[in-house]
């Protein structure tokens, strides 16, 4: 191995090696110290840093791999020449801006999601148009780049002056010593390759010690390569047959029947006695709005005096929690109404096209069903599965030009967005035809930008003055809709897809997905607080209670509403990519892969979860595999399909 290492190859990429290791070790500490309110200052630190240490190393002989066969391949004059060695200097340079700027964007990405590169940061790099925009909006990318590659000039510089590129030069460079220290790269790599995998982590207490753990790049490559989850191969599991059937059970009630005895036949009939209401329904689903952005989820500074007045006007879900932490999810629990698979949301996927949707009633009875989105749909394949639905597609490239007056790299702004979904629904209304419209907002995203003039607060100044925009945006849509006819028989619905953020330092933090929702219009229905635990999936299974609709449903929901509602459970369902959880009754299952579990109480008094131990359980955890089993299997199974029904 001695010999190996005196080949002027495997010096390259023992250099390339250290430095990526030096660089992932300054890039951990860092993320360390930024978190350093959020980390638990005891013994498991140091499992922070010797996982660390061990997934560094494993990353760095990937980063390595590449030198290791430049030195191979390279001619032996060119490794002690004048010009070879200002190559590897140029090319160390190159190197070293790189993993700088990984560094760099890692560091950013902590600071908008608490979280080492993951899936959100694949689908950056998939939809590079409203990301590098959004990017290049948000900070000061001539300086910062400047910046990297100043750094970058000044490791290979201090490298070329210790005398580091010379000391590669001389090393052997006999084919025997190349040959072998090919070998032993491939060897090692490989070797990492098959038998190293994240999932393999130690479980920390502090889930802010679990991202810490990680190596960005090497998390990157994991995320991108574990899409999708198989719920029967990673998660607990009860016989097929146990877990249909206990579903099953669950979800039947005495307003919403099994419509027939077959276990694997999950669809309940609802049956509403009089006369079916033809409202119209707009449902504006709110980028990033928790409800901590509000007077009742506590916020003290009045940024949703509007949301504020609806709230006591409205059918107001004040327990209301998000079941995930992507626009994406939030799509699919208000149109899906099933909890959540783990992996990628269904919209995403491949399979996640023609699917019996909540715009299906609509749609049988004869509505104009549309998607409206001020930025381009084909973000996160959001066209894809409206359109499979049965949508319309109204995103901003179905959009007249003067439709736009204000745009960031995300869309169109909210008031936009607005003015586009009341010019369309004028069109309906004139047609004579009832219509059903999804609306998903931009303004409350980074870069945070608004037009000018519509609020106190000046654009570009932060997350705050941006949920004031879009909150001011909502009175603006109904005060130009409420001179509409078609206002007097129309429902609005208001949800957000998820909190602004859902880190912490517990598995799943549970107050970070806690969203409001209202359904309003004076004139249709009667203000009244709903303040059962409910999840995202009860949004529009209550609309339909109040459209006096009845139907068959696959979908896990609940009308609030019912005339049964007291005696309905009280459960929400959250989750995050790997791990899904039921929240029952101040009670938290949490399912992991490798077929872990973790047990909760929550207190909602002080927001904070305390170990339960599986005696102290009773039903919950069955009830939580119940359910997530049986949802895995609707999809998997194609049950959802359109083609099955």
């Amino acid at each position: 191995m001695l010999q190996i290492l005196r080949s002027a190859p495997a010096r390259l990429a023992l250099v390339a090696f250290s430095l990526f290791f030096s660089l992932s070790l300054l890039s951990r500490l860092a993320l360390l110290f930024t978190a350093r309110h959020d980390v638990s200052w005891d013994i498991s630190v140091v499992g922070i840093l010797a996982c660390g240490f061990f997934y560094d190393m494993a990353a760095g002989l990937f980063a390595a791999a590449p030198w290791l066969f430049l030195g191979f391949i390279a001619p032996v004059r060119c490794l002690g020449s004048r010009s070879g060695q200002w190559l590897i200097a140029g090319l160390m340079l190159v190197f070293a801006s790189i993993f700088i700027f990984i560094s760099t964007s890692e560091w950013f990405f902590w600071d908008e999601f608490n979280a080492r590169f993951n899936f959100i940061a694949v689908d950056y790099l998939i939809w590079t148009q409203e990301v590098l925009g959004n990017i290049s909006e948000s900070y000061p990318m001539i300086p910062i780049l400047s910046g990297i590659v100043i750094a970058g000039g000044l490791v290979a510089w201090a490298m070329k002056r210790k005398g580091v590129f010379a000391w590669t030069a001389n090393g052997t460079t006999t084919w025997a010593d190349r040959c072998g220290g090919m070998a032993a790269g491939l060897g090692f790599t490989s070797l990492t390759f098959l038998f190293v995998s994240q999932s393999a982590m130690p479980a920390f207490a502090n889930q802010f010690h679990s991202e810490l753990a990680k190596n960005g790049c090497w998390s990157f490559f994991a995320a991108f390569k574990q899409m999708e989850l198989d719920y029967t191969k990673w998660y607990p599991k009860l016989p097929q047959d146990e877990a249909l059937a206990a579903a099953k059970k669950l979800l039947v009630t005495p307003n919403e029947t099994a419509a027939s005895p077959a276990n694997d036949d999950l669809r309940r009939t609802i049956k509403c006695a009089g006369h079916e209401q033809r409202w119209n329904v707009i449902l504006i689903c709110m980028e990033s709005l928790g409800a901590d952005f509000m007077t009742y989820g506590g916020n003290p500074h009045g940024l949703t005096p509007t949301l504020d007045r609806l709230a006591n006007e409205s059918v107001f879900f004040e327990n209301l929690y998000a079941t995930g932490t992507r626009t994406v999810r939030g799509m699919e629990a208000l149109t899906l109404n099933l909890p959540p698979t783990p992996g990628q949301a269904i919209i995403y996927r491949p399979e996640g096209t023609d699917l019996v949707t909540t715009f299906s009633p609509f749609l049988k009875r004869g509505y104009d069903c549309g998607f409206f989105y001020g930025g381009d749909g084909r973000f996160d394949f959001m066209n894809r599965y409206f359109s499979t639905a049965g949508c319309r597609l109204m995103d901003i490239g179905a959009w007249e030009k003067r439709d736009t007056t204000f745009k960031t790299s995300w869309g169109a702004c909210d008031e936009d967005l607005f003015n586009k979904t009341i010019s369309e629904a004028d069109k309906a209304d004139a047609a004579g035809k009832p219509f059903h419209y999804f609306c998903m907002t931009t303004s409350n995203h980074r870069p945070f930008d608004f037009p000018a003039g519509k609020i106190e607060s000046p654009s570009h100044t932060g997350r705050d003055a941006a949920v004031k925009y879009s909150d001011w945006a909502v009175q603006d849509l109904l005060n130009k809709a409420s001179k509409r006819p078609w206002f007097k028989n129309t429902l609005f619905v208001f949800c957000a897809d998820h909190c602004a953020s859902s880190a912490g330092k517990s598995e799943l933090n549970v107050q970070k997905f806690h969203i409001p929702c209202m359904i309003y219009n004076p004139l249709l229905v009667h203000a009244r607080k709903i303040d059962a635990l409910c999840s995202q999936i009860d949004v529009m299974p209550t609309v339909f209670g109040l459209l006096n609709w009845s139907h068959d449903t696959l979908g896990y929901g609940y009308d609030r509403l019912a005339p049964d509602a007291a005696s309905l459970p009280n459960r929400a369902f959250i989750s995050n990519y790997q791990k899904i959880a039921l929240l029952q009754n101040g009670r938290l299952a949490v399912l992991k892969p490798k077929t872990q579990t973790s047990l909760y109480e929550w207190d909602l008094t002080t927001r904070t979860l305390s170990p339960l131990g599986p005696e102290s359980a009773g039903s919950l955890l069955h009830d939580a595999t119940a359910y997530y089993q049986s949802a895995s299997w609707l999809f998997s199974s194609g049950r959802v399909k359109k083609s099955f029904q």
